[in-house]
């Protein structure tokens, strides 16, 4: 399974993709939404040489373009992955929580629950194959 990161921060990039890799995900992660291919692509497709990301985690609180923005533009733009977390240390507003709800948005505070994280990701892969 492929797994998308974004978040500004280069710890939680650094301990999210170290911990998903040692268990066997394939995982990917930006700094930026605005260093993503799903984002920049103009019709949300993914890489050209792979497959698309089973899951994608996208920070809520980033400079320039915000997770919610980002989540919900590459959904706009077609992007097929069916399995979408936002993390945020702060309250995120309810407009913004039901606008990404349509798409089945999974949200987690930080700091995160990796146990509740996993679980999740877990689940993704029981009903992935």
């Amino acid at each position: 399974m492929k797994i998308v990161f974004v978040d500004d921060d280069p710890l939680v990039l650094h301990s999210l993709g170290g911990m998903f890799r040692r268990l066997g995900y394939e995982v990917i992660t930006y700094d930026t939404p605005l260093s993503c291919p799903i984002f920049t692509a103009p019709h949300g497709t993914c890489y050209p040489e792979s497959k698309c990301p089973d899951i994608i985690i996208s920070d809520y609180d980033m400079p320039i373009v915000d997770g919610a923005h980002f989540l919900d533009t590459i959904m706009k733009k077609g992007c097929m992955c069916k399995r979408m977390a936002l993390l945020s240390g702060k309250a995120v507003p309810d407009s913004v929580m039901m606008r990404l709800a349509k798409y089945g948005t999974r949200f987690f505070t930080k700091p995160l629950d990796f146990v509740e994280l996993e679980a999740w990701i877990m689940l993704t892969k029981l009903n992935h194959h």
